[in-house]
């Protein structure tokens, strides 16, 4: 990572940053790296079938809380309604202007193959929007089984950090929560990567590009 100074989580929901790359970018800001996060939705969600409401301004106090956990800098950004998020060169061009403005060299975003379509979204927008960094990486943030498999092959070490992924996911209410194990199932992830790394948890990563 030493060649990744500038870095750039966006997640289409407040939570997907720290579900995705939690652990990963507190390391980062311990390494002195300056480490930023927008969210591209205003997460407002009204689930019935599934017992979920989540609302704007909760969720967004709960993210301001995870990210002062993680060190993490939060970037101001005009959302879009949740489940309602589309590929617009409008929505680009604000992502891009970040880009920009803080000097991104490195771009963390959700993996394209994803079965939440403001995920997909996201990846679109912020593909096209990162394509001048140095550094493109996606990363997983929910638990569905995909059309195309989720197949990390950058591992990222941190055992030291996984506490403080897990205390950042803990700002977040039982709502952002699925099924009351989406925040440990992703702790668990971090655990079976780390197995395979010989390593206690690691992250784990789909590289686009990554110029070292």
């Amino acid at each position: 990572m030493k060649h990744m100074n500038n870095i750039l989580i966006a997640g289409a929901h407040f939570d997907d940053a720290e579900l995705g790359a939690g652990a990963t970018a507190a390391k980062m800001v311990d390494e002195g790296k300056n480490v930023y996060k927008i969210t591209l939705t205003d997460n407002v969600t009204h689930f019935s079938e599934k017992g979920i409401e989540v609302d704007y301004e909760s969720s967004m106090l709960q993210s301001r809380a995870a990210c002062r956990i993680l060190g993490v800098k939060e970037l101001d950004f005009e959302t879009e309604a949740c489940s309602h998020l589309t590929y617009s060169t409008d929505v680009m061009q604000r992502i891009e202007a970040i880009v920009f403005q803080y000097h991104i060299d490195t771009f963390f975003m959700h993996f394209s193959s994803d079965m939440n379509q403001d995920h997909i979204a996201a990846n679109k927008l912020c593909l096209t929007a990162a394509r001048h960094c140095r550094n493109i990486i996606q990363f997983q943030s929910n638990g569905y089984v995909l059309d195309n498999v989720y197949y990390p092959s950058y591992f990222v070490d941190v055992t030291d950090y996984i506490e403080k992924k897990r205390e950042a996911l803990s700002c977040y209410s039982d709502a952002h929560n699925r099924f009351n194990r989406l925040f440990e199932t992703s702790i668990d992830r971090c655990r079976v990567w780390g197995y395979a790394n010989e390593v206690e948890y690691a992250e784990g990563f789909n590289v686009i590009k990554m110029l070292d």
